[in-house]
């Protein structure tokens, strides 16, 4: 059993197991490549090139959304949270759901 740190996603609680690989399921906090996941998946901290440990969507609320995959399967379009669209190789992986944190700027100072 390896353990880990990284960003928490909504809906995530203390002792739930994380999975990760092209064989996990596709649920809240699971990291998967991005190839494996359908169109209009919500995810966040997901990689710009292969193995670089999540550089895009990290911010507490933010999020990405896949928005297609091309047709051999090796190029997968997000739309970021700016809302610009960007294409990464579908071996990037993700994590499944919304960062965690989202209503920090909700309250005044």
């Amino acid at each position: 059993l390896k353990k880990e740190r990284w960003v928490a996603v909504e809906g995530l609680h203390t002792g739930q197991f994380v999975y990760c690989g092209s064989k996990a399921q596709l649920t809240v906090g699971n990291v998967m490549p991005l190839g494996k996941m359908p169109e209009g998946t919500v995810i966040s901290m997901c990689e710009e090139k292969a193995s670089d440990r999540g550089r895009l969507a990290r911010a507490s609320g933010c999020n990405c959304m896949i928005v297609g995959h091309s047709d051999d399967g090796k190029k997968t379009r997000i739309r970021l949270p700016s809302g610009s669209r960007k294409t990464v190789p579908s071996t990037c992986r993700a994590v499944v759901g919304i960062t965690a944190g989202g209503g920090r700027m909700d309250k005044p100072v």
